[in-house]
This record gives structure tokens, sequence and C-alpha cells, in this order.
């Protein structure tokens, strides 16, 4: 994603007898981010010892490690920026440690930079691989969960999108490997459709990002970053992952491999596939019948890289099939109030691996092109272009044996160009770029159900300036963005009458930011963002109901865009016996648009009764705290806790808005770096507590009362045991809901009709080679 900025002075000495006639001084080295610098290092006839000192100034991250005919085997496992925030540090020590003979022979050096997406003056955290890795099994939601701030909102046991202080849905951009995800991710029961196993990091933004990002990015971004690709690496490389979950009796396997072509070491490739399989979950006490899935996913990567030139290709196909919980789907008005004064199905039928009538069906292609070119002086110029289509389908329960003609069937493709020239100078940086996004959704005839959603195109165009300024200790700088939407829906409701219309929606977005360092342990981050999002055709137009959740929800073609104004300050501490941070926020957001439950009305179909729930528009108040602390009390023990608060209610009225994460707690004390023969261990107890939601309006809701408040443990017990020099054998064990407990979480929209998951124990093996 372009130049992350001039390192003014690379020292490499080695501790090691290397090759080598003098240190290697690389001054005012333009660095591509996501790419491989290689220094080569020719033998001479004698060897010298000398000491390891890496210097890296505005680096994010980065990986130093030599190759020869033997190995490829890293020096250091990381070198991480300390703006670079990782949610789990022991994650890296887990990764295994390297010992370096004092007599070995190095072929070359290889310094390989992950550009951070994030501004240093914006506060974001980064999960790393080996989070990513132990968390196999999980969705995206549920792993984004280990950074402060961040919970999710569910649809049953199978589907949930990630939610960023007390924010959700089309205010959630996604970016994946550079390009932003389009798909059908309006439904609340539409997860995101992508495969976090093909991600080398995931980052989270809380910040109001909207002047580099577009106007979606009104509540946060989650940026999935692919891994550098190898370039000079010599040996094959890659992993083999195996998984086995109890609760739906579930498993799945991953596997990815990457290196360098034969004939050249600067054209380089990956490939990773993953598979997943599973039958009926199943909360405490009863089995959530038709809830298994089927999972098939694939990438490739190809990348070619010379001198200042760097081309990469990317494909990716993501193949679901999910089955919808048969309690969501009733057959009259009596039968719907009946099940949610039960809170639980009325009918439990046995375990099935078996996927019947009503599931969804989703494709997803992408296929991404990236040009970087460091033109020295001039700056870095990067081109992006992406190409996505999403099919999806949802098979309903149909009388005359129609079951097999989707009720829903949706096919979306998107177009999207970014160009953007980066430049940096003295104390200043500066950035600009363009952006095209073009859309174009249409509904499959043949379904005999009128559809959710007319059909739509939508065009975006969007230009930026970000200038920055760094002079010691003090960092800081501002932004402005221009986005124009403009949107087209057409489409024909249940008489029959054409409905639809253009609506232009067009501002700007600004951004202020900060960062000072008051010495290596103190940094305070300020940032304060005025941004903007045009209303989805889902919020102007529904008119149907959402098979997944069972709702039949309503649209307001008269809303207007959102505005917002969002300050996040960060304070963090960091010493080798503690780490503490805590994010404050505070938003307001003139026109705030949700879908609130109108009690007491339904909406009688062919298909059955559902609740009806309408979307609206109110002036917001959203404030809260983010607290996240590691403390070390001796060596090898770490304490861990996230926890996350906040309050949101209407500025006119004080009403609680609706589906607001209540307050929680996730504490874990880990035992790492336990030597087992010649294997390194680790234990791990966890405990989350998440209290009842008190700020809530029963006047909003289907029911009168939240869920009460529970206590979850869990416990997680892993190996790395080396197999020769270079692979790793990893053997996990995992448990969530450690003692059965039953309990409803409130963002669950399901939670009317039954209970959320009950224990799960996993267990995987994987070989890194």
């Amino acid at each position: 994603m372009g130049c992350i900025g001039i390192i003014h002075l690379f020292f490499i000495r080695a501790r090691t007898a290397f090759a080598c006639s003098k240190p290697v001084i690389i001054h005012r080295l333009a660095l591509f981010a996501t790419s491989a610098m290689r220094l080569g290092i020719q033998a001479n006839t004698y060897k010298r010892m000398i000491k390891t000192t890496i210097l890296c100034i505005a680096l994010a991250a980065c990986t130093v490690s030599w190759a020869n005919i033997n190995s490829t085997k890293p020096i250091i496992p990381a070198l991480k920026s300390e703006q670079a925030d990782s949610t789990n540090t022991k994650n890296n020590k887990q990764n295994g440690k390297s010992k370096l003979n004092k007599e070995q022979n190095i072929g070359e050096i290889v310094v390989t930079g992950v550009r951070q997406q994030a501004s240093i003056n914006s506060v974001s955290n980064k999960i790393d691989e080996s989070l990513i890795d132990r968390s196999m099994g999980k969705s995206l939601a549920s792993i984004l969960e280990h950074v402060s701030g961040v919970s999710s909102i569910q649809t049953g046991t199978t589907v949930a999108k990630p939610v960023i202080n007390g924010m959700y849905g089309n205010r959630i951009l996604i970016v994946n490997n550079g390009a932003r995800q389009t798909g059908q991710q309006w439904g609340v029961d539409h997860a995101p459709e992508i495969d976090q196993n093909s991600s080398g990091s995931i980052e989270v933004i809380k910040g109001a990002e909207s002047v580099r990002y577009g106007s979606e990015a009104l509540g946060g971004i989650i940026v999935m970053n692919q891994k550098a690709l190898p370039y000079g690496q010599t040996a094959l490389s890659g992993h083999l992952r195996t998984l086995y979950g109890n609760n739906g009796k579930r498993y799945s396997v991953v596997a990815q491999a990457e290196g360098t072509m034969p004939f050249s070491k600067n054209l380089a490739w990956r490939l990773q596939g993953t598979y997943a399989n599973s039958g009926d979950q199943s909360t405490a006490k009863y089995v959530l019948n038709n809830t298994g899935y089927r999972e098939h996913d694939f990438s490739a990567s190809l990348g070619y890289k010379l001198n200042a030139l760097k081309l990469e290709g990317y494909y990716s196909m993501y193949n679901l099939k999910l089955g919808v919980l048969n309690s969501a789907q009733l057959g009259s008005e009596d039968l719907l109030k009946e099940r949610i004064a039960l809170g639980q199905p009325a009918e439990v039928y046995p375990y099935s691996r078996h996927i019947n009538y009503p599931f969804q069906q989703i494709v997803h292609h992408t296929a991404i092109g990236k040009v970087y070119f460091d033109a020295g002086k001039y700056g870095n110029f990067f081109w992006q272009t992406a190409f996505q289509a999403d099919d999806r389908q949802e098979n309903r329960i149909r009388r005359m044996n129609l079951s097999y003609i989707p009720a829903v069937s949706m096919y979306l493709t998107s177009f999207q160009n970014q160009l953007k020239w980066n430049l940096a100078y003295n104390k200043w940086n500066t950035e600009a770029g363009a952006t095209y996004l073009h859309i174009r959704n249409r509904n499959q005839t043949g379904t005999g159900v009128v559809p959710l959603i007319p059909n739509y195109t939508e065009y975006d165009l969007g230009i930026y300036a970000i200038q920055k300024y760094r002079n010691g200790n003090w960092t800081a700088e501002t932004g402005i963005r221009f986005d124009n939407q403009e949107t087209r829906a057409s489409g024909y409701d249940y008489t029959g009458k054409l409905y639809g219309g253009h609506h232009v929606f067009s501002n700007f977005s600004y951004n202020l930011g900060t960062s000072y360092r008051f010495n290596e342990q103190l940094k305070l981050t300020s940032n304060l963002g005025l941004a903007w999002r045009a209303p989805h055709v889902h919020e102007l137009y529904s008119n149907g109901n959402e098979l997944g959740s069972g709702m039949f929800v309503m649209g307001d073609s008269t809303m207007h865009s959102e505005q917002s104004t969002k300050w996040v300050t960060s304070l963090s501490y960091r010493s080798a016996f503690a780490e503490v941070r805590v994010d404050a926020y505070l938003q307001w957001i003139n026109g705030y648009i949700y879908d609130e439950p109108l009690k007491g009305r339904y909406v009688t179909v062919i298909s059955g009764s559902y609740p009806l729930f309408q979307y609206k528009q109110t002036d917001a108040f959203f404030r809260g705290i983010d607290l996240d602390v590691r403390l070390k009390p001796m060596l090898h023990l770490e304490y861990h806790l996230l926890s996350g608060l906040i309050w949101a209610n209407e500025k006119q009225t004080g009403n609680y808005l609706p589906y607001i994460p209540s307050a929680r707690f996730d504490h874990d004390i880990t035992w790492e770096d336990i030597r087992v023969g010649k294997g390194n261990a680790w234990l791990q107890l966890k405990h989350r507590l998440v209290l009842k939601q008190t700020r809530f309006n029963p006047a909003n809701d289907l029911i009168d009362f939240t869920p009460p408040t529970y206590n979850l443990f869990g416990l997680e017990a892993g190996i790395d045991w080396p197999l020769g020099e270079r692979n790793k054998l990893r053997m996990l064990l995992s448990a969530d809901n450690l003692f059965n407990k039953e309990y409803k979480e409130y963002t669950n929209r399901s939670r009317y009709y039954a209970h959320d998951m009950g224990r799960d124990i996993r267990f995987s093996i994987g070989w890194f080679f």
C-alpha cells in the first residue's frame, strides 16, 4: 500500500561469523509496504565476528532472516514498532525461538517490512498471525473480540458481525488485502464473505478514518492484511492445520504454501485453502436444529518485484452453505408470540449433519491487481484495481415442493480503482489519492417472491489529501476528503407498483490527529474526525422478511445521510512489567439510522408471521471507555484484561438505543514458555463477564427485559514441538463455555427464540514448514 516512510539509517552488524568485508549501511532507502528488501552478502575467505544491531526507523514492523542452501530460519521472529499495537504479545514467543550458531555462513539477509495500515496518529489495535492460527474454527467477529471495545452482533450461533464502539453494519468498513469488501453485508443475518484464515494479520482502527478509506468508515475499519509475498525465498514454506470441535461435531482443514519460482526469485507465489464441515450446533441443554454449514475457500497470490517496481495479483473464492435455525421460521402470529414467550424452540430434534431448508448459499469471488512504483525523490505511486462478484441465494420452506427454488437470489458485482501517491521529505509526509467504486446489484428472476430490496446501481467517487508532520516525539496530521455517491434503485412491490428512486449524496470528511511520546513508557494519541455516510438501499427500500433473523424489515426512502463527529483519545503505558492502555471516545451522529422493533406489530406473509422492524433516523450520542491491561508479575506468567463500556442514547429524548453491547470484561492468565522436552508449551485460563444491559428501553423491543448477567470460563493449552531445523508441530486443546452455561447475549437477534452456544471443546494439530 505504498511507501511507509524513509529509513534514514539502516545499520546491520551481525554477531555471528558471516562472510562480509564490512558492515552494510543503507542511507535514505525508501521501503515499499509489504515488500522484501534483500541485501546480498558474498562469501569471503575469512569470517568476522561482529555484533547485531538493527535500527528500523519509520518501519511499522520488520522481520530479519537469512537464507542459504540449508536454512531459511529467521534470526528473530519479529521486530515490532512501538506504534504497532499487538493484541497478543506472547504469540511471538510461541512462534518459537531461533538460535544462531557462532560459526555459520549466511548467504543473504532478508528484511521484510509489513506496513501498518493505520496512521500512528489514529487509535488502532493489531491481531497477529499466531492468534489467527490459534483461533481456527471461530468466526471473524469472534477473533476481533480480542480487541478492547470490539464485540459482535449475532444471528444465532453461525452468523456474527463485528461491532466497534457500538457501531456495526455499513458503518464498519472491511478492507481485505487492500480492497474494500463489497457484498451483501447490509443484512443483520449476512456475515462478511471473507476467509480469515488467509490473513497474515488483522488491524482494527477505532477512529473515523473516512479521509483515507471513504464514507463507510464512519464507525471504524477492519483491515485484513496478507503477508508479504516471499520474494527471494529459496525454500518452500507454509503450513497444514486440522481441527475438530465437539459442538456441531465439526472439522476443518487449512493449508497454505508459498515460495518463489525456480527460474526467478523475483517471482513469488502463495496458495491457500480452507475446508470446514459442521452439523447442528447445541446450546447447553438442547440442539439448535439446522445450524450446520459447509465452507470451502481458496486464494492465490502471484507477485513480481524488480528494483523500484512491484506487480501483484490476487484471487479468492469464498463458498458457504449455511443452515438457518428452524425456530426462527414460524407459521402464525399466535405461534410467534408463544415462541417469544417461551424463549426457546418448542420442539427439538436429534442431531443431524444434514442441512435442510431453509438455508443460505453464498459464493463470493475477488480479483485484485496492484502496481507499486518507487520514483525516488518524486515519491511512491500505487495503483490498485479490484473486481468482486457476490452470488447470494436463500431457500425457504415453500409449498408445492418448491423449496428448491431460491426465495431470494441476488447477484452483486463491483469494480473499484484506487490511485495513491506518497512523498516523504524532511519532517513532512504528503499523501494524496483518488478512489472510484461501481456497484451493480440485480435480483434474479424466477423466484416467485417479491425481492427484499430493489435492483440498484451505485457510483462512488472520492478524492483526498493527507499531510503529516513529525518532530521528535511529536507527530501531527490533517486530512480532507470529498465523496460523491449516486444511487439508482428500481423494483416492484407486492401490489405490482414500481418503486425506487435516484439519490445523490455528497459531502466532505475531515480528520485531525496528533500523538506525543512523553518518554519510552508513556504515549498519548488523539484523533478528531468528521465523517458522513449515505443510507444504504436496504435502509431506504427494504420491504420483506430476512430469512436468518426471522424479522420483517421496512425501510424509509425519505432518510438523509448520517453526519458524525468522533473524538477518540488513547493513553498508553509500557514497561517490562506492565502494559496499560485506555481509549476514551465521544461520538455525535446526526441522523443515526437503525432498525427499531415495533412492539406488538407483526407481518404475515405466505411463509409465516414475523415481528416488524422499521428503519428510522434520530440524532444520537455515543460515548465509552475501552481498557487493555497486561501485567507480568513474574517470569513466564501474564495477566490480561480487556474491557469495554459504552453508553448510547437519542440526544433529544434521552432514550436508549437498541442493540448496544452491554459492559463486558475478559480476563485471562497465561503461563508461557513451559519447557516440555524439546517443546515450548503454554497454558491459559480465560473468563468472560457480561453484565445485564440496563441501558435499555422496553418500549423498543419485542420483550420487556434483557438477558441476565452471565459468566463464561475457558481453557487453552498448547505446545510447539520443533521437527528439525525449519519444521514445527503445534498441538492445541481449547475450550469455550467450559462449564456449559446456558445463557443469552443481548445483541444476538435470535435470543427471542433460542439460547447461545454451549460448551465447545476444540483440538487442532498444525504442521508448519
